[in-house]
Formats: C-alpha cells, structure tokens, sequence
C-alpha cells in the first residue's frame, strides 16, 4: 500500500511539473525538448546581422541531468544550475533519510535482541504452582515437542500429527515468529508448561479441550489448569501464557523500528525518483532561458584603407 501512494504521488507531482513549465502531454518532447533559437530568422537575413547578433545557448543534456540526480540527487541539478535552491535540498533529504535508515533500523535491531534475550537468551527463576522453582530459559524446546507428542497420541486420525509442529532447531527468525505467531507452540513456554501441562508430582497430563471432539476435524480450544479448576482457558489468550503475551509485545515494538526503516527506504526511492524528474525541468528551463558569452576570437585579415592592401589583426567576441 505505501509502494502505491508513493507511485501516485510521484506522478501527481510530475503531473504538477508538466503543467507549472506549460509542456504538453507528450512526456518524451517534455524530457527530452531542445529550445528554440528564436534568433534565427534574423540571422540567416544577412551575414551582418549574424556578425552582428548572435546567441549562443549553453545547452544542457536533460538525460544527462536526469541519470545523475538518479544515482546521486542534486548532482544533476548542480549540473544544469548549482545556483537552484534544489540543487541542495535534495542532497539535504537524501542525507536526513539516510539518518533515519540508518537510525531506525539500529533501533530494530536493538529491540530484536531484546525479544530474542527474553525468549532463550537468558537464565531466570520461575517459582511453579507448587511453589517450586525453575530455573532456566522461559522458552524450552524440549517442553514443546514433550507436549505436541502427548497432543498427537490422543487421536492420530485428527489434524495434530508431526508435520503440523514444525519448530526449527536452530535460533531462526523463523523460530522466533512461530513462538509467539502460533498458538500450537505455545507448549514450550515455561509458565504454561508447569500450569497446564505437568502435575504436582511432575506427570505429564495436560488436560486438552477440543471441539468436536474424538471427529477429525477436531480443533484445540485451550486447556484446564491442573490446579483443581474446571474453567477453560483458551489457547490465545494473555491468560494461557503471560510469557508469551509478553514476548509479543517485544517483538511488536522490533517490528514497529523495522517498519519506520523501511519507510525511509521508500522516502530514498522516492527522492531519487523526484530528483530526476525535478532535474530534467530546471535543465529544459536553462537551456530556454540562459545564455552564454563565446570565447573571443583573433582574426587576421587584409583590409585597403586608401586603396593599399593592409594586413590587419582584430579581436571579435560575441555575446
């Protein structure tokens, strides 16, 4: 969606462009225009008046200036005018987004760390329902695939069999997504372990609610706490794991640094683009409206005054 906007703003300003400089529909005659020399009726009236008026345009390639605001912004503009205001906003833009590429993708960075400490990165104690403690990670793969075979040993005909748990081994950014994304990996979180999967006395026994149960589109809806209680706490739910609520919550604010980089990945695109465009207009308004003094020239000539033939040296110089 934001690709789009960009798109369309591109185009509206472009749009804006066009019409500000009177150009017409045709976008090749509006890129790549060579101006008028109006003079020229008068001078091809006689060689005097050539001698006399002549304008010399200091041309400038328009693709040219185009391709190098491209790669670089403002290089173009610097080319065509490097007296134009935007010959220095777009460098100043272009460093600022930079910043903020930069910035905010350190950030994210930072705040992956953050979620990846929490989940396994880190030795904490956990006192259980019986008052015991734990000590460990609050993410245990062991305790995920102890529970997902318990799961898939109550009815093998129904949707939970292997190929559905499918947790990478390994620290991936894929491993990070599915723990706290899928309710089905919720089992190797620490507090839902020790509350809804193993008893007083360290049996596995989770007590799995399912609809329509025993069939085989049988769904997993939550667990009973093996604390005596009968009430169902659904399996997406803050109440089934506060770790993992939690661990979410960190990995959003990753997320969020992330999308704020990536926003300035697409202000950059879009400050190339606009630069180029702004850098063909201010070329075809040089090359209309500026004029250049030619370099003097030296002749050497013969001229009678008197009736006497006389070398003669003179100096012209157009302007």
């Amino acid at each position: 969606m934001k690709k789009l906007l960009f798109i369309c703003l591109i185009l509206a300003i472009a749009q804006l462009l066009l019409a500000a400089d009177g150009a017409g529909t045709d976008i090749d005659q509006w890129l790549f225009e060579q101006p008028l020399d109006t003079y020229q009726p008068a001078a091809r009236d006689t060689l005097v008046t050539n001698d006399l008026i002549h304008v010399n345009y200091a041309k400038k390639d328009a693709r040219l200036a185009m391709i190098m605001s491209l790669v670089l912004p403002g290089a173009g503009q610097f080319y065509a005018n490097k007296r134009s205001i935007t010959t220095y906003i777009f460098p100043v833009l272009e460093a600022a987004f930079i910043g903020g590429l930069i910035y905010y993708g350190q950030q994210g960075k930072e705040k992956t760390d953050v979620y990846e400490k929490y989940a396994n990165g880190e030795v904490i104690n956990y006192t259980k329902p019986d008052g015991t403690t734990y000590t460990g990670t609050r993410y245990v793969r062991g305790y995920q695939h102890s529970v997902e075979s318990f799961m898939i040993d109550i009815n093998a005909s129904d949707i939970y069999e292997p190929s559905y748990f499918r947790l990478d081994n390994n620290n991936t950014q894929h491993f990070y997504e599915d723990i706290g994304k899928y309710g089905h990996y919720t089992f190797g979180w620490v507090d839902w372990y020790y509350r809804f999967a193993v008893d007083s006395n360290g049996v596995l026994s989770p007590n799995f609610k399912f609809e329509n149960a025993g069939a085989a589109n049988a769904s997993w809806v939550g667990n009973v706490a093996l604390d005596g209680s009968t009430t169902t706490i659904k399996q997406d739910t803050p109440g089934a794991s506060p770790m993992r609520y939690k661990f979410i919550d960190l990995r959003n604010d990753a997320k969020d640094e992330y999308a704020k980089s990536r926003f300035f990945t697409f202000a950059l695109a879009f400050n190339h683009l606009l630069s180029g465009v702004d850098a063909v207009r201010l070329t075809r308004n040089v090359n209309r409206l500026s004029l250049s003094q030619a370099a003097p020239q030296i002749n050497i000539y013969a001229a009678m005054p008197d009736g006497v033939i006389t070398p003669m040296l003179g100096m012209k110089w157009e302007f």
